[in-house]
Formats: structure tokens, sequence, C-alpha cells
């Protein structure tokens, strides 16, 4: 566990004017060690383990609300659903077309892209992120 990502999280929370209970804590904690950038599903069940009584809508709401306050970010929505990434400094993705695996990309090269000045004229750049599909290696060895 990551205490420096939790006092940040409760930092932002309390900024927010958002208490931090003990579900939301337990639903960032599953973001938070989970890298494999979780859909809203995935976390919900196994924060319900925990939880038992809390529903999805509870944990669909409390994803949205985390990404509003910016302790999280929302991958762009890959293969019909939703992913969250507790990493919202900059960073890029491979995505896998099989398996549906999300992995992030830490390279400096892809941060300082030359942006096309037809993009940078009618609109503001607010960020960017590179997403690569591909088979990733676990489905290439499964000959898939």
């Amino acid at each position: 566990m990551n205490k420096s990502k939790i006092d940040e999280f409760i930092k932002k929370c309390r900024e927010s004017n958002l208490s931090v209970t003990p579900q939301r804590l337990a639903i960032f904690k599953q973001i938070m060690d989970d890298h494999t950038h979780p859909s809203p599903e995935k976390v919900y069940k196994r924060v319900k383990e925990e939880f038992p009584t809390i529903s999805f809508a509870t944990v669909y709401k409390t994803l949205e609300t985390f990404e509003k306050i910016g302790v999280l970010a929302v991958v762009t929505p890959i293969h019909n659903t939703v992913r969250y990434d507790s990493v919202t400094e900059p960073h890029h993705h491979l995505v896998c077309i099989k398996c549906k695996k999300v992995m992030d990309v830490f390279d400096e090269n892809l941060n300082q892209l030359d942006i096309p000045a037809d993009i940078l004229q009618s609109n503001k750049l607010v960020a960017y992120s590179v997403h690569f599909n591909v088979i990733c290696s676990d489905c290439l060895q499964k000959g898939e």
C-alpha cells in the first residue's frame, strides 16, 4: 500500500469537502492497487467482499466523483467499457485487442509529440494520451 498516495487521496477529498468514508477509501485502494485499469464492475466485485451491502450504483457514482476531484483518471472508453486509472500523471497505454488488458506506457518521447498545427489553431489542447492497440505478449504466447 502506498501511504503517500493514500495521504494525497485524503487531502484531495478534504479539499473537495468530500468525507473520507471506509467505503470510499476501499474503492480508491482497489484502483490504486490494481494496475490493470479495472472496470467499475471489477471494482464493485472486490469492494463488495469487504462491504457486502454496497451497491454497484454507489461504486460507480464514487468512481465518477473521484474522477471529478482529480484522484482518478478515466481511460478513454476501451472496448465499450470505462476503465479507471489511479495514475493521473501524463502517460500512455497499450491496449490488447484480444484480452482487453490495459498497460501503462511511460515514455518521455511520447510526452513531447509535435501536435499538428491545425489541431492547435482552432482548439485548446488540454492533454493527450497515446493508445497502442496490440496483441499482448500473454495472448501471443497462448497463440491467440
